[in-house]
């Protein structure tokens, strides 16, 4: 049984490791496919308010409820509102949302704009905790963190008090310390998941 819950527990360090690497290139490459999915099922199951909020507006514009909008709807959707749209902005916002180009907009389409604000609020406070603690780390303040600084600030912490130091030197060499050069930098640090720490 032990041996099967230590496997277990690699394996959830790994899609750790998975995971942040695609935060980096989410963020890079805006949002879309998977990605958008994820970030939208992510939004609901957290019951974000901005969620709820886009997930009302879709149902006002999907006028016979098939879990599409299209431009007619919308155009409609727009008149109730109030909104003279001219023909050219209505196509344009259209394409902008409509991300598979089918001339319909889905669900998920119509929260890109929400989620990738969402989503940039996340790197915004991932970048705070970042800082913090690097700021925590960096006992001599030369931008980046050795390991016996990391095992020094780790030992600080009281959930952390039983970590060895060749835990901490393991948890570098192999995961923290992407460049090799034995040290982790700001950049680094930022890709190292805070639950793992």
């Amino acid at each position: 049984g032990v041996m099967r819950v230590g496997q277990r527990t690699m394996k959830a360090t790994e899609t750790c490791r998975a995971a942040a690497l695609l935060v980096l290139f989410t963020v890079a490459f805006g949002l879309e496919g998977e990605a958008l999915f994820n970030t939208v099922e992510e939004m609901k199951a957290a019951e974000h308010a901005k969620y709820t909020k886009s997930h009302k507006k879709f149902r006002f514009f999907d006028g016979n409820s098939d879990d599409i909008i299209d431009r007619e709807e919308f155009e409609a959707g727009l008149k109730k509102l109030g909104y003279k749209t001219a023909a050219h902005k209505l196509n344009h916002i259209m394409s902008e949302l409509d991300i598979n180009g089918d001339g319909r907009v889905e669900f998920v389409e119509f929260m890109r704009p929400t989620a990738k604000k969402y989503q940039e609020e996340r790197e915004l406070e991932k970048g705070a905790d970042t800082d913090r603690a690097m700021e925590h780390f960096d006992r001599n303040l030369d931008g980046r963190v050795s390991h016996e600084e990391l095992y020094a600030g780790l030992a600080h912490m009281q959930r952390m008090s039983g970590i060895s130091r060749q835990q901490v030197e393991q948890f570098v060499r192999e995961y923290a310390d992407v460049d090799g050069d034995g040290f982790i930098s700001y950049e680094e640090l930022d890709t190292v998941d805070p639950e793992l720490l």
